[in-house]
């Protein structure tokens, strides 16, 4: 359920004004979300949910607790009140709390979109639809999920807080497979407007490439040039962001710690061609203006030139070391460059084209090496041609090794990654690249 800001500052300003609380924090959300679902080239199920949840925080000194409701009535809306006091009187005491924001500015940003709120049953049903029959068209098996969502949040302390605003996203993820079970494809996306979301386009990629992946062959692990489509690029970039905090640099836990104390913001830690930064504003992946503490998103460098030019520093930490807390982030954005995927292809003379990782995970803080597997097409590359398809392979890598290895990129585009990231939450905007010197560890028989 979506209410409008008016809606939403009176529900809060009758929460602080029933608060007993030394401060108190509350924040409002709501959505509508629609979707089809379907598995064996045949939709099984469409749902809709619509609703509003009120999260409320009662602050005694720096012993807090939280309760939340979805009712709004007088009545509740006090019991739900005297719950979090109560909490929090009995609560032992958070040593680094930070005292409720109060008023704010925001720079205006569009995130809501007409065309996604508008969307009907008939548009996700005929998107099911499309790769339902080019499944059966082309032989293979596709399961898959169309969804369409608007959202809003408010925030609002006793300090002086208020933030309002909505967002609308579009998703759509689809999973084919072979009739024996030996070849599968994949394609996922995430906008926040419905004209940017191809359902045709999608599933036309990952049904053929399902259909051109069947009965892989086997191939030695080692070191291989890779053309990795954005979505595998999207997992490096964003595992290599989750860990860049100031407080574990500062700390000496990540591989952003400087030796000897501090952290390395201001060395060059990537390749030149390496433009990594977050904006609200960004055309393919808008964002609401604020995060969930009510601090005002604003763009943000994060590597310039392959230069690290910050860090994500914490309200607490922030205080501590003298610096500018860091909003968010709600999106990452790596530039690309001007070649196309056929480019990447051609420039390979031996190597693999890999659609997507799954299963990621983290080995080594300090080098920031990661494992992880292919899945969904993998291609040996020969002579700048996709010759034939091969089993999966485990591998592992460090995103920073991975990033300073590029040769080519494609332009940027908005990425699901395989492990998910990128639709809803943290947006990631980046291009297919094309890394020399990748390691590839074992092999795997997972499809």
């Amino acid at each position: 359920m979506i209410w409008t800001r008016e809606q939403a500052k009176a529900l809060t300003d009758r929460v602080l004004s029933f608060s007993k609380a030394e401060q108190t924090f509350v924040a409002v959300t709501g959505s509508d979300r629609a979707n089809v679902r379907f598995a064996r080239n045949t939709a099984t199920t469409a749902g809709a949910t619509s609703g509003v949840s009120l999260a409320i925080t009662a602050r005694f000194g720096k012993r807090s607790g939280t309760v939340t409701t979805a009712q709004f009535d007088d009545a509740s809306l006090q019991r739900a009140l005297r719950a979090a006091e109560e909490i929090a009187r009995v609560s032992p005491e958070n040593p680094e709390a930070m005292p409720f924001l109060g008023a704010q500015s925001y720079a205006p940003v569009t995130a809501y979109f007409d065309d996604v709120a508008g969307a009907t049953p008939e548009w996700r049903a005929s998107s099911v639809a499309t790769a339902i029959e080019l499944s059966k068209k082309k032989g293979v098996v596709s399961a898959g999920f169309v969804e369409t969502q608007m959202a809003m949040q408010a925030v609002a302390s006793s300090n002086g807080l208020f933030a309002y605003d909505r967002y609308t996203a579009a998703d759509y993820n689809l999973t084919s497979r072979t009739t024996d079970g030996s070849g599968s494809g994949w394609a996922s996306k995430s906008f926040n407007e419905l004209r940017l979301l191809d359902p045709g386009g999608l599933a036309d990629a990952a049904i053929g490439k399902a259909a051109t992946a069947s009965n892989p062959m086997g191939i030695e692990p080692g070191t291989y040039t890779v053309v990795l489509e954005p979505a595998a690029v999207a997992d490096l970039l964003a595992f290599m962001l989750f860990t860049a905090d100031a407080r574990q640099a500062d700390e000496g836990r990540s591989f952003f710690s400087k030796k000897g104390g501090g952290n390395r913001v201001g060395e060059q830690i990537l390749g030149d061609s390496v433009r990594i930064y977050s904006d609200p504003a960004h055309p393919l992946a808008p964002s609401i203006c604020f995060d969930n503490e009510g601090l005002p998103i604003a763009k943000q460098s994060w590597v310039d030139k392959g230069v690290l030019k910050d860090l994500s520093y914490s309200r607490f930490w922030a205080q501590k070391m003298g610096k500018t807390p860091t909003a968010g982030p709600a999106n990452v954005i790596m530039d690309g460059g001007t070649s196309s995927m056929a480019d990447l292809i051609a420039g390979t003379d031996r190597g693999l084209l890999v659609t997507r990782f799954w299963y990621v995970r983290p080995l080594d803080p300090q080098s920031l090496l990661l494992t992880g597997l292919t899945r969904d097409g993998l291609f040996l590359i020969e002579k700048g041609k996709v010759t034939r398809p091969v089993r999966n392979m485990r591998w592992n890598e460090s995103p920073i090794v991975a990033l300073n290895n590029i040769e080519a990129m494609t332009p940027a585009d908005r990425a699901v990654s395989g492990e998910g990231i990128g639709g809803g939450g943290l947006a990631l905007v980046c291009p297919a690249a094309r890394i020399r010197e990748f390691r590839f560890t074992s092999a795997s028989e997972a499809v």
